[in-house]
């Protein structure tokens, strides 16, 4: 597969064979959700994530959607900004979520909206991504989706493609709603772009999982997704990015990931990695 960069062949098959020698009970993945478990383009057009659905599909008041769309202008090309560091970063995205929150609330998002969205199947799973779900459940490997998305998206997404299994833990921004079913604010901390780790879980039922599962795959599709393992201890960090476009950016995606995956490419080189580290067909 022509779309498989590999920097240092040597290393991953070190990785692999350790993970592969210390076998299925002693791993686990950690992955980003939008854009890495979901395509980044659909027919050739930018996919839309779960809070641009919001943006672009006309649920909210034109007077929200310009603010949301005047939010994106000022900081997404903060987000992007490679030359800032991950901590001034971090400060702005910080910023960035806070504001849509209140706008989300203002203009009246509710339970209907979110249902609409999955219902109408605006989010789709990337190729090959509903076998991954499937293997990892059927090996016993738990899976921990980390996202700075919408946590009630992701989880109505999964149920409605029946890949909502008992091994998937989901972190990310879920909402507390009234009783007239109207979002009132975020069930925890705010979880952006720059500050996923893997210390958020020290009180989540995740960590009791994965406390002797010392190997670990961590998926994403931006530098930022690297934190995600941060503050656990963990042997063996398998590191795989999808790098969906920007092909500027491969030198730097080489030196961080053990595997890029580039041009929106699919879950193969993925479930065919863990079909061979753990024996199965």
């Amino acid at each position: 597969m022509n779309n498989i960069h590999i920097s240092n062949p040597k290393l991953l098959e070190e990785k692999i064979s350790k993970i592969k020698s210390d076998g299925s009970t002693t791993f686990h993945v950690v992955s980003d959700f939008d854009k890495t478990l979901t395509p980044a383009f659909i027919n050739g057009k930018k996919a839309e994530t779960g809070i641009s659905q919001l943006r672009a599909g006309g649920y909210l008041s034109p007077e929200y959607v310009e603010k949301a769309y005047a939010l994106h202008a000022k900081y997404y090309p903060i987000e992007i900004d490679e030359t800032l560091s991950i901590e001034e970063r971090s400060r702005f995205m910080l910023e960035w979520w806070t504001e849509h929150l209140k706008i989300m609330i203002q203009y009246g998002l509710n339970k209907e909206v979110i249902d609409d969205i999955i219902k109408k199947r605006k989010l789709r799973p990337r190729e090959g991504s509903l076998e991954f779900y499937l293997l990892l459940n059927q090996l016993n490997i738990p899976l921990l989706i980390f996202s700075a998305g919408k946590g009630n998206l992701i989880k109505g997404f999964l149920k409605q493609e029946e890949s909502l299994y008992p091994n998937i833990h989901i972190i990310a921004n879920f909402y507390n709603f009234d009783e007239k079913g109207n979002v009132t604010g975020y069930k925890s901390n705010i979880v952006h772009t720059f500050n996923k780790s893997e210390v958020q879980l020290r009180n989540h039922p995740y960590s009791k999982q994965i406390k002797e599962r010392k190997n670990v795959m961590l998926l994403g599709d931006g530098i930022g997704d690297l934190g995600m393992t941060v503050g656990i201890e963990h042997d063996t960090i398998l590191r795989i990015g999808f790098l969906n476009e920007n092909p500027e950016k491969l030198p730097l995606f080489e030196k961080e990931f053990d595997v890029v995956i580039t041009n929106d490419g699919s879950m193969e080189y993925i479930n065919n990695l863990l079909k061979r580290m753990f024996n199965t067909h």
